[in-house]
């Protein structure tokens, strides 16, 4: 898959990050103007949650970008809490509808795991941002 694809081409956009000995990745594909993810890793990839993420002003009243978000969440998974960051993020910089569809399970993770993932979840969303920002401008 070429990583430098841009939102003009129709290819995925893929991007993944080390983290706990396992991988995350987070493969975007815009839908016309919307965007779809798929945030997956560890030792069970799954769909535990879909995050939708509506752009909107803040209400802040400072112009700046910000999103609503909802969320459909498997019974006992807490993967909204990456899929909700990606999609309010991506959302609001975006000025555009996301959807995240999210499931990273680490076998037997303990508490510093999980901050270890979330610290790494938030770098592979700067990486998706640095390769979906320019095709914008290119496209």
């Amino acid at each position: 898959m070429d990583d430098s694809a841009k939102k003009t081409d129709g290819k995925a956009i893929l991007v993944e990050q080390a983290s706990c000995g396992r991988r995350l990745s987070a493969r975007a594909h815009f839908a016309g103007e919307d965007l779809c993810v798929l945030l997956t890793g560890g030792d069970s990839p799954h769909v535990g949650s879909v995050s939708l993420g509506i752009a909107r002003k803040s209400l802040k009243g400072d112009g700046s970008g910000s999103a609503t978000i909802s969320t459909l969440n498997v019974t006992g998974h807490k993967d909204d809490v990456l899929g909700n960051m990606f999609a309010r993020r991506l959302a609001a910089i975006l000025g555009k509808t996301v959807c995240v569809a999210c499931g990273v399970h680490c076998d037997n993770a303990t508490a510093e795991d999980l901050k270890r993932i979330m610290r790494d979840a938030r770098v592979l969303l700067e990486k998706l941002e640095a390769e979906i920002l320019p095709g914008l401008k290119d496209g």
